[in-house]
């Protein structure tokens, strides 16, 4: 559910004009705990257009059609709210996720972790895709390889993600942030695109699946599944040991 309301969120902040999708838009998250059970008619209704409005409205945010935008619903659904459940921890717990991440990413071998770095001094233009609540963390690494001298485009606009990939070549990079590998879902349009991009194509996730070495050229683990609910901080800290190897590897000063 998360995806969806960054993309029904991203679309309001980024609307120039208050249209017919503004509107859409406006009503889903206004239905936002029932969109599990609406039909595309029902929704049709609610949203006061044709169903065929709705479906180009979906595909517009990122999803195939309605059915797709619907299963995204459904993902960790407290059944008694029809909304998504967070975890909240103790400290000991986050103390202990977060050192076990923290364990992964210490045991990245040297080998992949510059080889990484090689692909992006070199990489002619870089994309920095981040979804869900990990979008700050991408603003975060887009601003590291700016001080490193690498400008890379990061667009908190679902919409301008995807549009940037259609136009790069073979000596780009697209660097993914996708803690779960929902990205790679069908239900998300996203994938289609990374897929058919020229560029090559790093996952930076949680996820063991093996499935994700189709999609991409580089996959780089930094955590354990089960200890998604400190993603962002794992994920800074990723950042900081990416910035302090490129430095020591490209003998770069920092910036005062």
């Amino acid at each position: 559910m998360e995806q969806l309301i960054y993309n029904l969120l991203s679309y309001i902040n980024n609307s120039l004009e208050k249209d017919i999708n503004h509107s859409i838009a406006t009503s889903l998250l206004e239905h936002i705990d029932q969109i599990h059970d609406y039909s595309l008619e029902m929704v049709a209704e609610v949203c006061n257009v044709a169903p065929s409005t709705i479906n180009r409205f979906c595909k517009r945010i990122g999803f195939k059609n309605f059915s797709h935008l619907r299963k995204s619903v459904s993902f960790n659904v407290d059944p008694s709210t029809g909304l998504e459940t967070d975890v909240v921890l103790n400290t000991k717990a986050f103390e202990t996720q977060l050192n076990e991440n923290l364990a992964v990413i210490d045991n990245i071998v040297d080998e992949q972790m510059n080889h990484i770095i090689d692909c992006i001094h070199h990489a002619n233009k870089i994309v920095i895709l981040g979804f869900e609540k990990h979008q700050v963390q991408a603003l975060e690494l887009q601003k590291k390889l700016f001080l490193l001298g690498k400008y890379c485009e990061c667009h908190t606009n679902l919409f301008k993600q995807i549009n940037t990939l259609s136009d790069l070549t073979e000596e780009d990079l697209i660097i993914t942030i996708s803690i779960e590998g929902n990205i790679l879902a069908e239900d998300f349009a996203v994938i289609q695109k990374i897929q058919a991009s020229l560029g090559k194509k790093l996952l930076i996730t949680f996820s063991k699946e093996t499935a994700h070495s189709k999609f991409f050229n580089d996959v780089l683990r930094c955590g354990n599944m089960n200890n998604k609910a400190v993603s962002n901080y794992t994920l800074l800290r990723l950042f900081d040991v990416l910035e302090d190897k490129y430095r020591q590897k490209m003998d770069k000063p920092k910036l005062v």
